[in-house]
């Protein structure tokens, strides 16, 4: 209640100027855009763009991860994950590409890109055909372009303080002559994070068990990416990306289970978890594209080879608090190796006033999978444990190809695709003996149709079908523990969902409203089962029939004075999934709100003030009830050396509220509650510098969706 009246309190204190507008103060808000300053958010057909060059909105913001907080129908989890509309996994791209990295390197690049290098951001909530069918929506981060020849560089370090300290180092180095650019960079990641697990659950004999994991990860990561492009001829382009990511982390996990009767007052049992462990991942990527542009004719050709090699070995202990007593010992070795070769090519050529396209790409990844576990018996010897060591395999082969055609008819622009995706995969649970075929073809169609109502006023019909395919985590029927008698196993007969979505947007200058409505067919999630015998409660995958969801945004920058600006987005959820769980099927509506949003103060002397505030009301689906979240932070920014050299002070969630707690709706089957503290409240240093002669910005390589999946 008191998170809820306090962003009620930072909106009310933002609405007076609003009610004070007259004719005349709307006149000088407009005198003030037609001065030069561009409109912060606009929409362009099927996108809606985000101006970040010279937006006062985003000027405190530290890095890009900060940018994306206050984007409307966005939002960055406490883990560092990304929403687009409360309920997708959006795609980054980079200058219209899919960016080339793991998702903890994408984190870190995204960390240590510094708002001054950015030119606009769009977002696309409803991709077309064009794209592959794993992108459900999209992020395209344009960066500032600046073809003058010479070298450029940005360093930039960001130090933060929580219970633990981290930081984070990034130099980029950029070259160019009349025919060849050069570009690199470093990034290095050393410290520590910290993040918490609670579970409460009331037994079936009554009594009460209680889970608190605390897990503290220290990183030592270094990323390192060199490009060079070759200008063959005027309308010839060659690239070659080479990159490689070295992840050694040490990671300390420490877990109590206590058991109380059932008033909650006599312990009856306590067990402490010990669980040391460092997983270490290496990837080495070799990316190649040329293009080629004749005339009205534009071709790309894009190849790639990724692997991925994860080594993990864990050593976990579970020890009777009140004797001291060894009660378990596991030793765990994992070996992951992931291989994915992927080409594509893309064909654009205007007819008339019409521009056709049409694309093909091919990939094939091959994952193989290790897990041992060895427990210590009686006899003080470690023995193989069968019933939790698997070996599993994984190949999978995806042939795409997409039509596209788009024109303008006085006002109106429309767009029409045609994709189709054919995946044939094969998994191995080579110990269990278990092996599960896949062969099915993918229709995903989708249009757009704009129309120009006026100059900054449009209206945007868009409907597409996507398809999410099961990563190879949610495939692999490996057991991996949260605690003693908590752990997800994966399910390699998963299937593929499909979401078929409409969407209708308004724009009015800044002012934006989207509306969308959907199905989601085949959705993957993840139940929880309990055993009232051995009190082990697993969570296991598996497919549900269907999944509607419909949803409003409303995101509106203002300027009440020349120093101070505001921008607010509101976002409200329906969504209604059908869920079958112990013969009953649970198909319980959610309505849900989330109100997110900035004041922005520019103070004298180049200093910038900002309050940032996030809510999400009451929420959940049809297991569990999810309580209401949200968090307020507060930035301050100096610029000096005429703009090169930027300096910020970053203070996040200065109430400590961002928790994620759950709470499962039948307690009649399972009486339990859960809850995640990411550590996100901390204070954070960062210092920026730009130098050299130019900003010439190396192409973008993609990332395909198997590296996507494989958690890249």
């Amino acid at each position: 209640m008191t998170r809820a009246l306090l962003i009620l309190l930072l909106i009310i204190f933002s609405f007076p100027a609003l009610a004070q507008m007259n004719d005349t103060s709307k006149i000088a808000l407009r005198e003030v855009v037609v001065a030069g300053e561009k409109l912060a958010m606009q929409r362009r057909g099927d996108k809606m763009v985000v101006n970040i060059s010279g937006n006062r909105l985003l000027a405190t913001a530290a890095n890009a991860i900060d940018i994306l907080r206050k984007l409307p129908g966005i939002e960055v989890n406490g883990d560092g994950t990304i929403q687009m509309s409360g309920r997708i996994t959006p795609s980054i791209f980079i200058d219209g590409k899919p960016v080339p990295m793991s998702a903890e390197e994408l984190q870190n690049y995204l960390a240590s890109l510094p708002p001054n290098t950015i030119e606009s951001i769009e977002l696309i909530n409803n991709p077309s055909s064009r794209y592959d069918g794993e992108h459900k929506g999209i992020i395209d981060i344009r960066l500032k372009k600046d073809q003058t020849l010479g070298w450029q560089g940005n360093a930039a370090i960001n130090m933060q303080q929580h219970a633990y300290n981290q930081t984070e180092s990034s130099l980029s180095l950029s070259y160019k002559t009349k025919k060849v650019a050069y570009s690199t960079r470093l990034g290095y990641v050393r410290g520590k994070t910290i993040r918490t697990y609670e579970a409460l659950q009331h037994l079936a004999n009554t009594n009460i068990q209680a889970t608190n994991t605390r897990t503290v990860t220290g990183n030592n990561n270094i990323n390192l990416q060199f490009g060079v492009e070759y200008n063959l001829k005027k309308d010839q382009l060659l690239g070659l990306t080479v990159r490689t990511y070295q992840q050694d982390q040490d990671i300390y996990s420490f877990n109590t289970l206590h058991t109380r009767d059932k008033t909650a007052e006599n312990l009856l049992s306590e067990i402490h978890s010990h669980n040391n462990f460092g997983p270490k991942q290496h990837t080495y990527a070799f990316n190649l594209n040329y293009t080629l542009k004749v005339r009205k004719t534009l071709l790309e050709v894009f190849g790639s080879v990724v692997k991925i090699n994860n080594r993990q070995h864990e050593d976990i202990r579970n020890i009777h608090a009140f004797t001291d007593e060894l009660w378990q010992h596991w030793n765990t070795a994992l070996k992951n190796d992931i291989l994915i070769r992927m080409a594509q090519a893309d064909f654009t050529r205007n007819i008339s006033k019409g521009k056709l396209g049409a694309g093909a790409k091919f990939a094939f990844t091959s994952t193989r999978n290790d897990l041992r576990y060895d427990t210590l018996t009686t006899e003080k010897g470690f023995v193989l444990d069968s019933s939790r060591t698997n070996n599993f395999q994984y190949d999978e082969y995806i042939s795409a190809a997409y039509i596209s055609y788009e024109n303008t008819l006085n006002k109106i622009s429309y767009n029409i695709s045609l994709r189709t995706e054919h995946t044939h995969s094969k998994a191995n649970a080579v110990t269990q003996s278990q092996v599960t075929k896949r062969d099915y073809l993918k229709w995903l169609p989708s249009f757009s149709l704009t129309y120009a109502i006026n100059t900054g006023q449009q209206v945007l019909l868009s409907y597409s079908r996507r398809m999410t395919r099961p990563n190879f985590s949610q495939l692999n029927p490996f057991r991996f523990y949260f605690s003693p008698l908590n752990y997800w196993v994966g399910n390699p007969y998963l299937l593929p969902s499909t979401t078929d979505m409409l969407s209708l947007a308004y724009t009015r200058g800044p002012f934006n409203v989207n509306l969308f409505a959907g199905r989601e067919s085949d959705p993957m999630t993840r139940y929880p089962e309990y055993d009232s015998v051995t009190n082990i409660l697993q969570y296991l995958g598996k497919n549900l029939p269907h999944n509607d969801f419909a949803g409003i945004e409303i995101s509106f920058p203002l300027t009440v004075t020349p120093w101070w600006k505001m921008n607010h987005n509101i976002r409200g959820a329906y969504k209604k999934e059908l869920m079958p769980y112990h013969e009953v099927n649970y198909e319980i509506p959610i309505y849900d709100y989330t109100v997110s949003g900035s004041q922005v103060f520019t103070l004298p002397r180049e200093i910038t003030f900002d309050i940032s505030y996030y809510y999400r009301s009451l929420s959940g689906n049809g297991l569990y009830v999810w309580r209401p979240v949200g968090n307020v932070d507060l930035s301050l920014r100096k610029n000096w050396l005429n703009g090169k050299l930027n300096t910020r002070i970053n203070y996040y969630d200065i109430f400590n509220t961002y928790r994620i707690k759950f709470i499962f709706r039948e307690k009649q089957i399972i009486d339990n509650e859960l809850q995640h503290w990411f550590g996100i409240q901390r204070v954070a240093f960062s210092v920026n510098y730009s130098f050299g002669r130019s900003t010439h910005k190396g192409k973008q390589q993609r990332k395909n969706e198997e590296e996507n999946r494989a958690g890249m």
